[in-house]
């Protein structure tokens, strides 16, 4: 019986060399170092500039000063002191981008030989059969990407030493000759010999102008708490002159920047060509497009799952293996998501002239182009390169969410469906809401039991409610879409009212002063109750609930007995999500500002202790009705509802921390009124299967399952 080779081992028995360099092109070289020599030109037009500030300051004050003789006292105190003083304030943020620190990266997760020695000696091999030196170091990261670089210092750069960092994602989602794929890409790289030395000297003197023109350091961290808490009117002239001057500072790297850039772009392509080659020969040129387009999937597969854990973190929520994550939302990715792909896939065949990456189109065409079988061919996945994957993962992942400055322990990583499956129904409840509802119910999906008992619902047939829903699709298509925006304009409205009624300034982003009106009208226009849009929800909900009625009144005792009684907790539960919307309501108007704005006014401070004494209450009111109500003999919706907030552990004496804790409830609650519904929906559409009435769609087309990913 044969042993079957690890994936590993194969990737170590490819031959050293057997991977061809391309060519040497004299005229790309050429081009290569001369562009090196004008973007490290940049930083030279920079320092000049600042030594032509000092000439001038040496010359006003060695020759021109002393041919101005103001008649008036001031005139002389002006013309000797104020360019010294404007000067050194210029010179001073000139040099900023030399002396200011930098705000810290976190360093990845590291790999060590004794780790994975097997994978390790596998990308050694990989190296050899290329022709270039292994890295000196494997990182990790969960970025949906892989890239080699010059170990970080002049040290690195200067020995040649090379680090590999790899993304989990990727791993997580490629079969193991696409990933291997990927770093015979950036391998290929290296292989460049002299070009990669030019191309890490571009991208560093990019990099550095792209730091000092666009992000955001300690210095501008410190000008901004001058400018904010300075009381003296000279010491605040002197801060906002200095912030004029880091400005025009900015606005010199900015430009410098894009110089650069755009001096470069065109040989970075011609780098990528070169790598793809060594792609193409390691994987085989079919598998080139298919790799790519993974890519594509992956990346969007990780915002959306990134997305969903910032969404969950809310309820003190992280997914422990992002990875894993990435892979759920990539298995839910419907037909329509893979076409999408597919059409913006081949759509990007246009390589413009400062991109950093050729087009697709000509990637794949120019790795085609090479006819390749491919010398690595193995096709199972390629976490099985890695000893141990899921631990290396989960590794990872708490590694980037340290890096993003979140607090979090064991209690709050929890399984990937908590997190990416949070909202699904089980199947069997999935199967029926789809039928029974048709998609007529969005978010929140509450009906109100007690609107069936009005005219002229209580008095319509079976059949009839059904009828009279479908009649209304056309006029529910946009409703839900614009409840959200009308709930969004309410909530960025909470906190400009409560100014305006504070009897505070503050102006709109644009400068203008607030139209109260208007702010009052977006507040009230989502809980309005006589306006077109309620009345087709109350509508809407009389023709659901009196459809269930219907339903409830022919099953077995036992069944009616339990649906009566979860719809006499629907009722309660709509009531106090009611009530938690408006308490939540509140708290949108507090917490922004409370991070700052206008802070200080006491009237202000008054107002946000007593919105949170009065929201506290408010909530534990709430909960105090929900706790009475039994939630499957596993203990109270109350406590239920409880366990969702995550950061309730952590509430402090503070006025508005219980607020932070407590902002999910009303997502959380409305989640388990979808839940008890639709507990209830699939005892009724199984008493109307049984009695012959006909669904909301008359044709019932078979689900369709999700287009398989390419390989």
């Amino acid at each position: 019986m044969s042993v079957e080779t690890h994936p590993a081992d194969l990737l170590r028995a490819l031959p050293a060399g057997s991977i061809p360099r391309p060519p040497v092109k004299p005229l790309y070289l050429s081009m290569l170092w001369l562009v090196t020599g004008l973007c490290l030109a940049m930083p030279l037009v920079y320092l000049a500039i600042i030594a032509g500030v000092v000439w001038l300051e040496y010359r006003w004050y060695t020759g021109w000063v002393h041919a101005l003789q103001p008649d008036f006292m001031w005139g002389r105190v002006v013309a000797w002191g104020l360019p010294g003083f404007v000067g050194g304030i210029l010179l001073l943020f000139l040099l900023k981008p030399f002396v200011a620190p930098r705000r810290g990266v976190q360093e990845e997760p590291e790999l060590s030989p004794a780790e994975d020695p097997v994978f390790v000696e596998g990308v050694h091999a990989l190296c050899r059969a290329i022709g270039t030196r292994p890295p000196s170091s494997i990182r990790l990261t969960h970025a949906v990407n892989a890239w080699v670089q010059f170990e970080p210092g002049l040290w690195g750069f200067l020995r040649g030493h090379r680090r590999l960092t790899i993304g989990m994602p990727l791993v997580a989602g490629l079969e193991a000759r696409q990933f291997v794929g990927v770093l015979a890409h950036e391998f290929g790289h290296f292989a460049q010999g002299g070009g990669m030395r030019s191309s890490h000297v571009i991208n560093r003197v990019n990099g550095w102008l792209w730091s000092r023109g666009y992000e955001w350091d300690a210095w501008d961290d410190r000008l901004h708490d001058w400018r904010s808490d300075i009381d003296n009117g000279a010491f605040a002239a002197a801060a906002w002159l200095a912030s004029g001057c880091l400005w025009l500072t900015r606005m010199l790297m900015r430009g410098l920047f894009q110089i650069s850039f755009r001096m470069s772009r065109r040989l970075s392509q011609e780098m990528e060509f070169d790598a793809d080659r060594y792609e193409a020969v390691v994987a085989g040129s079919d598998c080139f497009a298919p790799t790519a387009l993974r890519m594509r999937a992956l990346m969007l597969a990780f915002q959306r799952a990134d997305a969903q854990g910032a969404h969950v973190w809310q309820q003190g929520r992280l997914a422990a293996d992002l990875s894993d994550a990435v892979m759920a939302v990539l298995q839910k990715f419907s037909a329509r998501d893979w076409d999408d792909l597919r059409l913006a896939f081949d759509a990007d065949d246009t390589t413009h002239y400062w991109a950093t990456h050729p087009a697709d189109a000509a990637r794949v065409a120019n790795a085609e182009a090479f006819g390749a079988t491919g010398l690595y061919l193995e096709t199972r996945p390629a976490r099985t390169l890695f000893a141990d994957f899921p631990a290396l993962s989960r590794r990872v992942t708490e590694a980037y969410y340290r890096g993003m400055g979140l607090s979090f322990g064991a209690r709050n990583l929890v399984e990937t469906a908590a997190v990416v499956d949070v909202d699904a129904l089980p199947e069997a409840d999935a199967l029926a809401w789809t039928r029974y509802t048709a998609g007529m119910l969005g978010e929140p999906a509450r009906v109100e039991p007690d609107d069936a008992k009005r005219l002229p619902f209580s008095a319509m047939p079976w059949q009839q409610c059904v009828d009279e829903l479908r009649r209304l699709m056309p006029d529910l298509a946009p409703l839900w879409a614009r409840r959200q925006r009308q709930r969004q304009r309410q909530i960025e409205a909470a906190p400009r009212i409560a100014l305006i009624d504070l009897g505070i300034d503050m102006p709109m982003p644009d400068g203008s002063q607030p139209d109260a009106i208007a702010l009052r009208t977006d507040f009230a226009g989502y809980g309005a109750e006589n306006t077109p849009d309620a009345r087709l929800l109350e509508r809407l909900s009389g023709l659901f609930v009196r459809r269930l009625q219907h339903a409830i009144e022919v099953m077995p005792e036992a069944e009616r007995e339990d649906a009566m009684t979860r719809m006499a907790a629907l009722q309660v539960l709509h009531a106090q999500a009611k009530r938690l919307q408006a308490l939540h309501l509140e708290a949108m108007a507090c917490l922004p500002l409370a991070r700052g704005l206008h802070g200080d006014d006491p009237a202000l401070r008054d107002w946000l202790l007593r919105t949170a004494t009065r929201y506290r209450a408010g909530v534990d009111a709430v909960m105090t009705v929900l706790d009475a109500l039994p939630l499957d003999d596993t203990g109270s919706m109350g406590r239920h509802l409880r366990a969702g907030c995550g950061h309730l552990a952590d509430v402090d004496d503070g006025p508005l921390s219980y607020m932070r804790a407590t902002l999910p409830l009303p997502e959380l609650l409305d989640r388990l009124y979808r839940q008890e519904l639709a507990k209830l929906v699939t005892q009724a559409d199984l008493q109307e299967q049984l009695h012959g009435i006909q669904p909301i769609r008359l044709v019932n087309f078979a689900a369709v399952p999700p287009a398989a990913a390419p390989a």
